[in-house]
């Protein structure tokens, strides 16, 4: 019998690499896979969204029987991995921190023993296959969650702003999009700063438009969440974001182009104040773009990826709890 123990490493802030990492436990085992989270005892579980999946703090993970998930933040533990005699898959959902800090310890994994790789998101895939051709590397993509993020009956004239990521670029762009275009000074700036994930997908529900400050991104998980909302986007694509990006769903710019980014917001502002047909086109891009970052999407990507894995580990066809 096999399980499935996913390594999360968490100081209890916000970061959606790690939501992701719960979300894939508690649909394993919705799934019937027998499948747990493992955290140090010292760690801190992110307490900024709900999820059902069952934590190991501090356990033993059973080398003769347990599957270890290794994420892309847990370059400290490559080394001790290598020399177990375990499978080890290892999740990468940012390849910019992952070339940073995790590519050297990776060399402790010799080439017979050299792990799958699981990527969040095409782009994260394409670099892991430059770096390591001979890998075997699987896409199962992170998601928008549709039960969630999804339009509310009413939507104001205001503009939702994450700025954890640009917080700088989020004041500049502001301040230039209020002088160079005062035609839109009555559209309120909404910031949803240090929330948890309920009040991040009401204020996208809510909000006509969003701003996209995407930064260094394997994919980018807030703007599609914006886009899932119904929320016009423009803004940054935090490179990730090419994945998704199109000029229907978005008001694109160059990176860290912040008169740009304050100028593709007036135009998002434009048609948002217009309505009409091509309100509801690019709305309808959104709505088509998230659709395929979804959740349903991602469920059945998770299933097909653990099905060739470690079928070993699926105790039933339905949920275990």
């Amino acid at each position: 019998m096999t399980r499935i123990v996913y390594g999360i490493y968490s100081a209890g802030g916000l970061q959606g690499g790690h939501k992701m990492i719960l979300r894939h436990v508690e649909t394993l085992r919705d799934l019937g896979f027998d499948a747990v989270a493992y955290t140090g005892a010292h760690n801190k579980i992110p307490a900024w969204f709900g999820h059902k999946a069952p934590v190991l703090r501090g356990a033993l993970v059973d080398p003769a029987r347990d599957v270890f998930v290794l994420p892309d933040d847990a370059y400290e533990a490559m080394g001790q991995l290598a020399e177990l005699p375990m499978l080890t898959v290892v999740m990468v959902q940012n390849h910019f921190n992952y070339a940073a800090r995790s590519l050297q310890p990776m060399r402790a994994f010799k080439p017979e023993r050299f792990p799958p790789m699981l990527a969040v998101g095409p782009t994260i895939a394409a670099m892991l296959r430059r770096t390591y051709p001979h890998a075997d590397v699987s896409i199962v993509r992170c998601f928008a969650d549709e039960r969630l993020f999804r339009p509310a009956a009413r939507r104001e004239a205001a503009i939702a702003v994450v700025p954890r990521k640009r917080a700088q670029e989020a004041r500049a762009i502001g301040n230039l999009f209020r002088k160079l275009h005062p035609a839109h000074a009555d559209l309120a700036w909404r910031e949803l700063d240090k929330l948890g994930e309920g009040e991040v997908a009401a204020g996208y529900a809510t909000a006509g438009l969003a701003l996209s400050l995407n930064h260094m991104e394997g994919v980018g998980m807030t703007t599609l969440e914006a886009m899932a909302a119904g929320a016009l986007c423009a803004g940054f694509t935090g490179i990730g974001g090419r994945d998704y990006a199109t000029p229907d769903n978005g008001f694109w710019v160059g990176e860290d182009d912040d008169l740009a980014a304050a100028d593709a917001l007036a135009q998002a502002a434009e048609v948002l104040k217009a309505g009409g047909a091509e309100l509801a086109r690019r709305r309808e891009a959104g709505f088509a773009t998230a659709r395929g970052w979804s959740y349903a999407a991602f469920r059945a990507e998770l299933e097909a990826f653990w099905m060739r894995v470690a079928p070993g580990a699926r105790l039933q066809s339905g949920p275990l709890d």
